[in-house]
Parts: C-alpha cells; sequence; structure tokens
C-alpha cells in the first residue's frame, strides 16, 4: 500500500514539474531561446563571454552613449545622461522617452544599477580612452551586474577600428565597416591638405572656454588634438600641466601668446569678447577672427570628445585655412548628419548652428 502512495506522488510531482517549465518556456524572453555564445576580447585584453545574438546594449557614459547611437539607434535600451534641449532637436523622437541609466565613472558614478539589470541588455559597452585601472572597473561592473561588459578604445587614432568592432559585436559589419572609412578617409585627407602648409605659414591658434574665455586646452590635451592634425600652432604650452583638462590662464599669458584665431567653446563669450577691452588687442580679435565651435547636437571640438571631432576637423580646416580646404563644410556637415546621425539637417538649422562658426566675406 505504501509504495503505491509513493508511486502516485511521484507522478504528480512530475506533472506538476512539466508543467512549470512549459509555462516557464512560454513566457521566457526571446533572447533566452538563444543562448550561443561567443568570446570577445577587448581593448583591454579581457576574454568576455557574450551572445552571438547583440539586440539591446547600454552605453556606460557620454561618449559610449554618442558612438552608439551613430552606430545604430535600435540597438539602444537607454541613455547614459538625459538629453539636452539641443540634442533633441537632431535625435528621433521616439528615442527621447528611453530611460536614463547613468554613467558608470568611479566616484562620480550616477548608474542605477537596480535598473541595469531590470533592464536585461545582452551586454554594456564602454568606449574612450584607455587609462589606468580600466580593466578592474570593467571586471567589477562586470561582477556587480551580472551582464557581460567591453571596453573598446575610441580616441582619434582608434575611432575607426571603434566602430568596426561594434560591427563585429553586433554583426552588421557592413554598418561598421562603412563608418571606419568614412573616418579614416577624412583623417587622411585632413592630414594631406594640411601637408602642403609650409610651417612658417601655420596659423597660431587658442582654442579656449568659460565664461571669460581664459580656461586654455594646451597643447598634448585630447580637447585640442584636431588643431594638430589640419596643421595649426596652438599656443597654448603649458607642458604637462594641461593634458588631462582644461587650464585656467591669465589675460596676460593670453596677450603673450597673442594667438592669430580663436576659437572658443560652445556657450562661452562669443557675443561679448568683441567689446571686452581685455581682449581689443589680441591680433585674432583685431582682425575679427574669432568663431564659436559648433554645438548639434553634440559639440563638434571636445567634451565629450566624440566621433563629432571628425566633422570638427572638417570646419576648422575650412576657417583656419580657407584656400587649402576649400571644400564646402556645409555639403560636409549634411554629409556627416546623414551618414552617422541618421538625420537630414536642413540648410536653415545648419545656419543656426554655425552662425558664428564661419568666416563673414
Amino acid at each position: 500500500m505504501r509504495k503505491r502512495q509513493i508511486t502516485a506522488l511521484i507522478l504528480v510531482l512530475v506533472m506538476l514539474t512539466t508543467s512549470v517549465f512549459s509555462m516557464t518556456g512560454c513566457a521566457a524572453p526571446e533572447k533566452e531561446n538563444h543562448m550561443e555564445t561567443v568570446i570577445f576580447t577587448d581593448s583591454c585584453g579581457r576574454e568576455v563571454e557574450i551572445p552571438t545574438e547583440i539586440d539591446e546594449i547600454v552605453p556606460s557614459g557620454d561618449l559610449a552613449q554618442i558612438i552608439l547611437y551613430t552606430f545604430d539607434p535600435e540597438l539602444f535600451l537607454g541613455f547614459s545622461t538625459a538629453l539636452t534641449k539641443v540634442q533633441k532637436q537632431f535625435i528621433d523622437e521616439k528615442y527621447w522617452e528611453l530611460p536614463v541609466f547613468g554613467k558608470f565613472y568611479g566616484s562620480g558614478s550616477t548608474v542605477n544599477y537596480e535598473e541595469i539589470i531590470k533592464a536585461d541588455p545582452d551586454v554594456i559597452i564602454d568606449m574612450g580612452e584607455f587609462k589606468e585601472g580600466i580593466r578592474e572597473d570593467m571586471d567589477k561592473l562586470q561582477a556587480d551586474t551580472g551582464i557581460p561588459v567591453l571596453f573598446i578604445q575610441a580616441n582619434i587614432d582608434t575611432m575607426d577600428e571603434a566602430y568596426e568592432a561594434l560591427g563585429k559585436i553586433t554583426g552588421n559589419i557592413e554598418r561598421g565597416k562603412t563608418l571606419s572609412t568614412y573616418i579614416t578617409d577624412t583623417i587622411e585627407e585632413m592630414e594631406a591638405l594640411a601637408s602642403v602648409i609650409p610651417e612658417s605659414e601655420r596659423k597660431r591658434v587658442l582654442y579656449a572656454q568659460g565664461e571669460y574665455a581664459t580656461e586654455v586646452n594646451a597643447v598634448g590635451s585630447i580637447h585640442s588634438e584636431i588643431l594638430d592634425i589640419i596643421g595649426a600652432v596652438n599656443v597654448a604650452e603649458l607642458g604637462e600641466l594641461g593634458k588631462d583638462t582644461a587650464k585656467e590662464v591669465s589675460m596676460e599669458q593670453i596677450m603673450l601668446w597673442d594667438p592669430e584665431l580663436l576659437i572658443l567653446a560652445p556657450d562661452s563669450c562669443y557675443e561679448d569678447i568683441f567689446d571686452d577691452e581685455a581682449w581689443a588687442g589680441i591680433t585674432a580679435v583685431k582682425n575679427g577672427d574669432v568663431y564659436e565651435a559648433p554645438l548639434g547636437p553634440y559639440s563638434w571640438i571636445d567634451r565629450p570628445p566624440s566621433v563629432q571631432r571628425i566633422l570638427g576637423m572638417q570646419w576648422l580646416g575650412s576657417i583656419i585655412y580657407p584656400e587649402e580646404f576649400s571644400y564646402s563644410i556645409e555639403e560636409r556637415a549634411q554629409e556627416f548628419f546623414q551618414l552617422f546621425l541618421h538625420y537630414d539637417i536642413s540648410d536653415a538649422e545648419l545656419f543656426a548652428i554655425m552662425k558664428n562658426s564661419v568666416r563673414i566675406q
């Protein structure tokens, strides 16, 4: 009798278990059904196991956000930073309501781990300059979330390779190659045009920001390096002092440098500088060679130093050396916006963001 009771109990348990598995299988998200993985070696040298099919990505910060959006916004699960009014002008409205997950930056981190884990992306991607400790940061983020985390180096020298890496990760090899080729070809073109300018004729330029334009981006800084590519001479020689961030200097120092052209960061003091007596004696101001870096959807020069610098260097070349860089910057901008930002920018929109950024004939 007891043996028959045990047998019946086992049958009931089997039936219940089968029912639970069947229900779970129906409710599971699609990505649970394709658990094939591949090992990807990121720019830290970390071997990370990732799904063979990548459909959903979370960026780690502003730079990753911009690059991933330009690659394929449909892969986007959310932003690291909320979109500004200016950015929304050039980013499709259907993406505005995506969640903001925050940044994964050490002590300045704003990331919401609970929301990231709930969103359950296929992978988290960090992009930017290789820095000491980045490997450990990626390992910790992966351990904290249980989600594969990749670091892809994306500076001016490796931006083309970064897009090719995204092509391999997502399986969209063609898109990665298209964007990579554009970047490589543009940088090579800029360097070739700059190479014919004699050293004695190279323009002395200052790239500044801040309320009084006294925060300068020095030689060797990531924020000013596209000046080198187009053959300009950055007058802000500060040695090691100004390589990490903008450095505050005195007007006396700027007067000693006496730049021939002044490039101002977006939202600085462009509107006031021609009426400021402190700047009146500077050659760039006397000659009217003062330009504000375009902003739309992000800065064309830096902060963050994104892929828009590839457009920014074309703009800089056209205003610093208009005879050598003699293409139409308007046509170049329209091409870039369409290819990278998935946006057909109008002449009126382009005029609005470049009104302080072109030579007055």
